[in-house]
């Protein structure tokens, strides 16, 4: 059975009803829509079945916002018991028995993401992807800043987009980062669809691969023919996914020549085409942020700027400042000739490989986190070919240094570490001069996945990556 959560609401139809969210976890999308559906005048209550002990930053984000809170293992019952409407916020599986219960009783079930596309008057570009799509929408964000209308972005990251809803007007244009929690029960498609590339993730929450990349489809799948699709034409999962689509087709490729969309081409330029002229944006070498995988990124943003009108000329002046995001392969800085970089934000094994692939200079990898069912052997041979050494912790410890091995990684190159400060301390004697360590996980921290309910040290790949980034620069204070 399919699920569609995108039932023809109003605003309006929110007054006076009951409305239950399920999930709170970190809160940052749960308490956008609280707030939201309480300005509507609905009586909301949040559940979750975690213990409120656990769920103090969600409840400290929604504040003095008037809502019932229903926590613990039988918060379901309680919670469903005679709602109007539910909401499920991302990481909470459609297919639970909470919500089918919900279902069964002809309950509407709803989503914060499917809610604003229903209610949002401003056209929506949204982006997605296994890896890439941050970095991306940010791009698409600031070159579209170029030109005329306001951008307003959120999604993904960002606070609560449905919390920006009173303020769009039909000029603006929405930048979303969609995951595939967002995507998987979404019965709209944006304006302009983003695809950086699918590989395998999250089939802890999707199953298997196929229910995976039938999520992140759905940013096609009901585009009409004035819509339009940035695709990455390297990616033969996101070409594929394109098919039966209706929308205008835009490829982008580091290797290949689209009719319509940008390229590399041989010299190292970056180029639009609109299948009857070739324009230069500029040369890869002018762009600040590393990797070939970035290129990539770059094109695919210049097609949106390209789509909505910004000149050539803003474009290319917004990819030679562009710096890149925090925790992506961002540079903390060199000491002893060593290079730390912090990737925290790099929370798939093939995020790290593509990481791997950006420095000509020995690594020393800092790995391990939490595993969402990901197969760590291509990343083991990466490793193999390209790191000096790995220092693994987490609860995926275990799993990455046996990958590792099984691909050639002699176990005296790895060491295991049992917090993030060890790990550091262990990079370092590793590291010689001209080496890079990478913070470059490969798994994700603890709140990454709210369903997940192993224990890690962090709460999110970003708290994870500014702790490195104290680490080291204490370190260097500490022998300067």
């Amino acid at each position: 059975m399919t699920l569609r959560f995108d039932a023809e609401v109003d605003r309006d139809d929110f007054r006076g009803r009951r409305v239950t969210i399920v999930g709170l976890g970190k809160g940052r999308t749960t308490a956008g829509l609280a707030k939201f559906l309480v300005a509507a005048g609905a009586r909301v209550t949040v559940t979750d079945a975690k213990p409120r002990e656990e769920l103090s930053e969600g409840i400290a984000r929604i504040g003095d916002v008037p809502v019932e809170f229903v926590l613990g293992p039988s918060s379901d019952d309680l919670a469903l018991a005679e709602p109007d409407f539910v909401f499920i916020v991302p990481g909470v599986r459609p297919r639970s028995a909470t919500i089918l219960r919900a279902l069964q009783r002809d309950v509407p079930v709803l989503t914060e993401i499917g809610l604003f596309f229903r209610l949002c008057p401003a056209p929506i570009v949204g982006v997605t992807g296994t890896k890439g799509k941050t970095t991306t929408t940010t791009l698409v964000a600031r070159i579209l800043e170029r030109g005329a209308r306001r951008v307003v972005v959120g999604g993904n990251i960002g606070r609560s987009v449905i919390q920006e809803l009173d303020g769009l007007r039909k000029d603006d244009i929405v930048v979303l980062e969609l995951s595939s929690f967002q995507l998987e029960t979404l019965g709209r498609s944006p304006h302009v669809a983003v695809v950086t590339n699918v590989s395998e993730d999250h089939i802890d929450h999707h199953g298997t691969r196929e229910n995976y990349v039938a999520a992140k489809r759905n940013i096609f799948a009901w585009q009409g023919p004035h819509d339009h699709a940035v695709v990455n034409l390297d990616d033969p999962s996101s070409v594929a996914m394109h098919t039966g689509a209706e929308s205008k087709f835009h490829g982008y490729s580091l290797a290949l020549r689209p009719k319509h969309g940008a390229y590399l081409d041989p010299r190292g330029d970056l180029m639009l085409t609109d299948g009857d002229r070739m324009t230069r944006i500029c040369a890869a070498s002018e762009l600040r942020i590393p990797g070939r995988h970035n290129v990539a990124n770059a094109l695919a943003a210049s097609i949106v700027g390209a789509i909505f009108g910004v000149v050539t000329e803003a474009i290319a002046e917004t990819l030679r400042t562009f710096t890149g995001v925090p925790h992506r392969l961002e540079p903390i800085g060199e000491h002893d000739g060593i290079l730390w970089v912090d990737d925290s934000a790099s929370t798939t094994p093939s995020a790290t490989e593509a990481a791997l692939r950006v420095f000509d200079r020995p690594a020393v990898v800092i790995l391990g986190g939490i595993s969402k069912g990901a197969d760590f052997g291509p990343l083991g041979a990466e490793v193999a070919q390209r790191a000096r050494a790995a220092v693994l912790l987490g609860p995926a410890a275990d799993e990455i240094g046996s990958a590792l091995e099984a691909a050639g990684v002699k176990p005296t190159h790895l060491r295991r570490a049992g917090t993030l400060a060890e790990a550091v301390g262990i990079a370092r004697s590793l590291a010689r001069r001209g080496d890079v360590v990478l913070l470059s996980p490969g798994s994700m921290a603890r709140e990454d996945y709210s369903a997940t309910k192993t224990a890690d040290q962090f709460s999110s790949a970003d708290e994870r990556g500014e702790r490195f980034v104290a680490l080291v620069r204490s370190m260097f204070e500490g022998t300067a």
